[in-house]
């Protein structure tokens, strides 16, 4: 399993440092440090009863790779000449991802420390890697990039390797030829991009799409998948942990699945308060109001309306932090001013058995 942190909002920039790195939960820290509220019992009396079925879905260590990718307008800028600011003053037009990946271990990276601390988004995809049998190699770490849009994977396909050759199949030509590295998750991503461009060409990957539409491709990319395993594998297709993530740099859908009828998918959290408090700008600190240096700052009020989608919670307020349900989708569209969490259209006959629960 793997650890990914997501933020988006369509007035207020987050310096990465801020959001990556300064945190004693940082993602960059839950490489080997977790915390779980509302999932698992912190308490040290409690911690022999935790669900070992949970726990094996939120690995101790992540530590196979890190990737992050920023959405900018500078090379709009230059090359379109267009400011990358629609008429009411929010990022839009022109907006493209920049990444940066790497095997490092995050905090010994320089190259990454200095990118952090001098690079502002709107938009930011983080993602730690565990990897599930594939090479640890720069390219299988996520996110991975279509164009302008983005999308990370927690969890595992299971039986991937029985089915990719029939997944690969339903992928338009672009999206396979997109595909760099051998990850179940990069082939999702794919199959994502097919659905969402209508087996468009590449060309297509720089358009965007209405909510409903991402929506609407990431719910066929799951149907598919498990048609797939059913079709092949039978009663042997094995259930699924898919805490799925996808943007296009102005909004955003997530997903906290597994196709199991009682085991819960790894853990994911979502929220709409943290990044003031992540933000050096504003007062408090994401490690506790005791921390020296942060008490003073702009009014919390002037912070503009954000979400932050995680696998761990990266500041101490945990009220702040909501704990999406099993199988849920996070829709976040700014432009629409569209927030909605709830329930994925779970279709009959998409329960699996877990060979290893028996």
């Amino acid at each position: 399993m793997c650890r990914w942190f997501a933020y988006l909002s369509p007035t207020e920039p987050s310096l990465l440092e801020d959001t990556l790195i300064n945190p004693a939960n940082s993602l960059s820290r839950q490489v080997h440090d977790h915390y779980l509220p509302q999932l698992i019992s912190h308490d040290p009396k409690d911690l022999k009863d935790a669900d070992h079925l949970t726990t094996a879905r939120n690995s101790i260590y992540n530590i196979d790779g890190l990737g992050v990718a920023w959405y900018t307008t500078s090379y709009a800028d230059f090359e379109l000449k267009n400011t990358g600011q629609s008429s009411d003053g929010q990022q839009a037009e022109g907006l493209w991802p920049a990444v940066y990946k790497t095997v490092q271990p995050p905090l010994n990276d320089l190259n990454f420390r200095s990118l952090c601390r001098n690079t502002e988004t709107r938009c930011c995809f983080a993602h730690i890697r565990a990897a599930s049998g594939t090479p640890i190699a720069i390219v299988n770490n996520h996110p991975f990039l279509f164009g302008r849009h983005a999308f990370m994977h927690n969890g595992v396909v299971s039986n991937f390797s029985a089915i990719k050759r029939a997944l690969c199949q339903e992928m338009s030509e672009a999206a396979f030829g997109a595909i760099n590295g051998g990850t179940d998750s990069e082939h999702l991503a794919a199959l994502y991009m097919t659905y969402l461009t209508k087996n468009g060409g590449a060309e297509t990957f720089a358009t965007t799409y209405s909510i409903e539409e991402m929506e609407q491709a990431m719910h066929q990319t799951v149907s598919i998948l498990i048609a797939t395993q059913k079709r092949i594998l039978g009663a042997k297709a094995a259930p699924n942990s898919l805490n799925l993530c996808a943007t296009d740099g102005t909004k955003l859908i997530a997903y906290r699945f597994r196709n199991h009828a009682t085991q819960q998918p790894p853990s994911l959290y979502y929220s709409t308060k943290a990044g003031t408090t992540l933000n050096r700008k504003y007062p408090d600190h994401p490690d506790g109001k005791d921390v020296p240096g942060r008490m003073e700052g702009k009014d919390v009020s002037e912070h503009g309306k954000h979400l932050i989608v995680a696998s761990e919670p990266s500041t101490y307020i945990a009220e702040d932090w909501v704990l999406v349900g099993k199988n849920q989708v996070i829709l976040a569209d700014p432009g629409t001013k569209t927030f909605e969490v709830r329930d994925v259209q779970y279709e009959k006959g998409w329960d699996a058995e877990d060979p290893a629960a028996a």
